[in-house]
């Protein structure tokens, strides 16, 4: 069996991102080294930018970000649409909570904002949300400009 960095890395940014979902992540700082094994520093910021807002802020819409994003965005790996019907299904009848919440189960479901909304059980500002991360992103990016000139 050959080992893939690529792979494996992914496949743990995909883990960190379901993690977060389900409010099982372990804090940012202990997950900077596995984020950043391939040497992409920079989509390690992303995903690291997502652990501090979560941590910073009311975790929940960060949550729902996470959700509606990999909803609608993140390809997946055979069209179902029947996966979709069966979670709006189950949103509108309360009987799946965010932290219930796989990748597997969200991916390619192509969720409304309304919805995301329901899982969250409130109502918050996407926007703002993403102004906050990448303000994050901004400093994780600063300290680790500092860092290296530092040296």
């Amino acid at each position: 069996m050959e080992y893939d960095l690529d792979t494996t890395v992914q496949q743990i940014r995909l883990a960190y991102a379901e993690h977060l979902i389900r409010c099982t992540d372990l804090p940012p700082a202990e997950m900077e080294d596995f984020l950043s094994l391939d040497g992409d520093l920079d989509q390690a910021r992303r995903w690291l930018a997502l652990g501090y807002a979560k941590r910073r802020y009311d975790p929940d819409p960060v949550r729902g970000l996470l959700v509606y994003l990999f909803s609608n965005y993140y390809p997946p790996l055979v069209d179902d649409p029947t996966k979709g019907v069966l979670l709006r299904r189950a949103i509108a009848r309360k009987s799946v909570k965010l932290s219930e919440l796989t990748l597997e189960k969200i991916i390619g479901t192509k969720l409304e904002w309304t919805e995301v909304f329901q899982l969250v059980g409130k109502e918050f500002n996407p926007t703002r949300v993403k102004e906050r991360i990448v303000e994050i992103y901004e400093e994780l990016k600063g300290a680790d400009y500092e860092r290296s000139s530092q040296r």
